[in-house]
């Protein structure tokens, strides 16, 4: 077995894309990372840009699909943008989310920030989600709303905890790595692609895809034609196990 991987990440409706992604293949292991910055006058794109750098240039240097060794790439990635904050006052505001699958075909492991979510589909049907960091995903853990009503909710840009540069270090990392099988598949992604998909619609294009590459433009397409014309930056990272 292999793991396959693609990427996709536009602008969307807007000027510039604060969106930033990027895979790192090392001695028959993967990284995968995506980011959302937020921030204005540029923090965003600087936020995203810093954190997905550092942390695949940690994973070239030291390759680590431990819990142990995603806390280290999270530490340094906020280190990072903690320094970038320094040397650029102007961009002191600028914040992220983050997300980062480490592994290969037979195991990953994940961690993320923010709204960003990876999902974990097996038989063609999801079997896992990150829960958001965010206003809307306190009400559904409490039953206020059902988790479907997220996606369109008034508060769903109120986020609970992002990348900052502080020492807060609110990001959730698995305890220990998943075992994939054949057909597995993981998508990591930004809030402006999973708004315009619901879970069923993820599914569903994954069944009629031949490979991670079709399995994005499928989605992007059922995006395209629903999302209005200053619709948000979208990205997203698609894993298979083949």
């Amino acid at each position: 077995m292999k793991i396959l991987h693609a990427t996709i990440s536009k602008t969307g409706g807007r000027k510039r894309n604060e969106d930033y992604c990027g895979c790192y293949a090392k001695d028959g292991l993967l990284c995968a990372v995506l980011a959302d910055g937020l921030g204005g006058h540029r923090g965003g794109e600087k936020a995203s840009r810093t954190v997905v750098q550092s942390v695949l240039e940690d994973f070239g240097d030291h390759p680590d699909c431990s819990a142990e060794g995603l806390h280290r790439y999270f530490i340094r990635a906020n280190k990072r943008l903690a320094e970038g904050q320094v040397y650029e006052p102007h961009l002191a505001g600028m914040k992220t989310t983050l997300v980062i699958w480490a592994g290969n075909h037979q195991r990953g492991i994940w961690g993320h920030i923010g709204d960003s979510r990876l999902y974990h589909f097996r038989g063609g049907k999801m079997i896992s989600c990150t829960k958001d960091h965010s206003l809307p995903q306190k009400l559904a853990d409490i039953g206020e709303i059902d988790p479907s009503e997220i996606r369109h909710h008034e508060d769903r840009n109120r986020l609970t905890a992002v990348m900052d540069g502080s020492e807060s270090m609110k990001w959730q990392i698995l305890e220990k790595p998943v075992e994939l099988e054949r057909r597995d598949a993981l998508l990591l992604c930004t809030d402006g692609f999973w708004e315009y998909l619901d879970e069923e619609e993820m599914e569903e294009s994954f069944r009629n895809s031949s490979d991670p590459q079709e399995w994005l433009e499928i989605m992007e397409d059922k995006i395209r034609e629903r999302a209005p014309k200053d619709q948000d930056n979208y990205t997203a990272i698609a894993l298979t196990v083949k």
